[in-house]
């Protein structure tokens, strides 16, 4: 069973405080500028997966924000005879930080994030992702 909610069900905290008491951890399941989705995933009493969603709508000035930091970072690697490349959309951990600490966290998470999702599929590590471009979002230009 799964359930997404938007500002029901008494909102975020309430959601992970009942999550929590069932002791079920709580994870950002994706997040973009203007919002963020939290999930907990449990048990049911049949045994299947209960699958619970709570979508945070940020305020205007905050997702404003996010976007002007978001940086978009271009990866590749070598896999045989062949060049993977990867890009990846990446809020800074740190919104305060300096540019060029911004610009090297995001190259981190970026890898990071790489190596989960594409890893089984390409061979993508950290050890083997090479950099090639971090640019913020709002002055990505497509080739």
């Amino acid at each position: 069973m799964n359930s997404d909610s938007g500002a029901s069900s008494g909102g975020r905290d309430a959601s992970t405080a009942r999550a929590r008491g069932r002791g079920v951890r709580v994870r950002v399941a994706s997040e973009d500028w203007g919002s963020i989705t939290y999930e907990a995933v449990s048990t049911g009493p049949d045994g299947t997966a209960v699958v619970q969603r709570y979508r945070c709508v940020l305020p205007r000035t905050l997702a404003l924000r996010r976007l002007r930091l978001t940086y978009v970072v271009g990866l590749w690697h070598s896999t045989g005879k062949a060049v993977c490349n990867h890009v990846r959309r990446v809020i800074p951990p740190v919104l305060s930080a300096a540019d060029e600490a911004a610009r090297q966290d995001v190259a981190l998470v970026a890898a990071a994030l790489v190596e989960a999702e594409r890893r089984p599929v390409c061979g993508a590590t950290v050890e083997n992702l090479t950099v090639y471009t971090v640019q913020r979002a709002q002055d990505w230009q497509s080739f």
